[in-house]
């Protein structure tokens, strides 16, 4: 595993990523329609500087683990919580592996900010969707977020021409990771280039019956234009309600 993106995000993202504090519709939507019961434990994957974790605190709920594979963004976090009155307990830890965490724990599981379409390996982003199945106790809520490959209209002619690169350079990547466009808000000039972080773009329908194969039950679908309106049209983040 290359870890680009856990390298990207150190060296580049660190700073955006530990001074967000908004929360935005979409997670204000679905945090506050399925988390009703302030007494269940909460875990979050890919927490950053921690702000949606604190939102979940601030909330009424006092039984909150978070956790990011990057350090710094976990110092951040734990620097964060000082000055405020909240039990969360930042942890370093990587989605794909939460050996250190009990199967049936958690109430609760945010897995926003599409965390797991940064992981560089199809095999270890399933192997991350299974190890959320574990530690979730029966009954739970697990949110998911995914970047949703059919919400931009770039990535079909995008992938094709990534398609044939590849195959010149006898490159075995799949056809769901595409390079970022935009990194720090700035155009990607690498945007073709070989040994760069990808981000996993999932298809609605495989994505739903990935998470069903597993053994959870999909209880809400939603992209972020969607939210709050009869819209067709998908765009924005693909939203993902769960239970066990």
């Amino acid at each position: 595993m290359k870890d680009l993106n856990k390298k990207l995000y150190t060296d580049e993202l660190l700073n955006d990523w530990v001074t967000r504090e908004e929360i935005i519709p979409a997670e204000t939507y679905f945090i506050k329609k399925y988390l009703t019961q302030k007494t269940g434990k909460v875990i979050e994957a890919g927490t950053g500087g921690g702000r949606i974790a604190f939102c979940i605190g601030q909330m009424g709920f006092n039984q909150i683990d978070a956790f990011d594979y990057v350090p710094q963004m976990i110092e951040s976090a734990n620097k964060n919580l000082k000055d405020k009155n909240l039990n969360i307990k930042f942890i370093v830890a990587d989605a794909t592996n939460l050996s250190d965490f009990g199967s049936d724990t958690y109430d609760y599981l945010i897995y926003l900010q599409q965390v797991l379409c940064f992981i560089e390996d199809e095999q270890l982003f399933y192997k991350a969707l299974n190890e959320a199945y574990r530690i979730a106790k029966k009954d739970s809520i697990t949110l998911f977020s995914f970047l949703d490959y059919h919400s931009r209209t770039i990535n079909i002619p995008l992938r094709i021409l990534l398609n044939i690169l590849r195959w010149l350079r006898n490159e075995p990547i799949p056809d769901n990771y595409l390079p970022w466009l935009k990194i720090n808000n700035r155009f990607n000039r690498k945007l073709l280039s070989k040994n760069q972080a990808l981000t996993y773009w999932v298809k609605r329908d495989e994505i739903i019956m990935q998470l069903e194969k597993i053994g959870f039950e999909v209880l809400e679908v939603k992209n972020a234009s969607q939210i709050n309106t009869d819209a067709k049209q998908r765009k924005g983040m693909l939203y993902v309600v769960c239970t066990k």
